[in-house]
């Protein structure tokens, strides 16, 4: 019988989604869902919603949310786009930045906990894998 890898995949992404969470939240105060928004605006100077909601494969509106609390606690700068009203550009803030890296620390921790006792070779394997698996989903 084949593996269900798509139950050990939910079950690997959820254990990490979740220890990712708790270990934010204790140690920077954001949750992952923010974490994941302001990953995407970093990577991207003057990022609008929508895009930072296909970088997430999340809507619009779930993505709204996030964004009206990382603006109150200024992490980002919400600006309106010249020619659309309706449009939003984000970009980080300084304090945006400097949480950003912190939580980048502590998610290399969360992630060296839970692929620790594989080689580097055995997990550039496993992203390889998983890289390819997510361009077939999409595609």
């Amino acid at each position: 019988m084949q593996p269900r890898l798509y139950w050990q995949i939910h079950t690997l992404a959820f254990m990490l989604e979740k220890q990712a969470d708790e270990a934010l939240d204790e140690q920077v105060g954001i949750r992952f869902a923010q974490f994941k928004v302001l990953e995407a605006i970093g990577r991207n100077t003057h990022a609008r919603q929508n895009m930072v909601a296909d970088l997430l494969d999340q809507t619009e509106a779930s993505i709204s949310r996030q964004i009206k609390l990382l603006e109150k606690r200024r992490l980002i700068t919400v600006g309106i786009v010249m020619g659309n009203k309706r449009a939003r550009e984000l970009d980080l803030t300084e304090d945006g930045e400097k949480l950003l890296r912190q939580a980048h620390e502590v998610l290399d921790v969360v992630q060296a906990h839970i692929v620790g006792e594989l080689s580097g070779r055995e997990q550039n394997f496993v992203n390889e894998m998983l890289i390819k698996m997510i361009e077939n989903a999409r595609s």
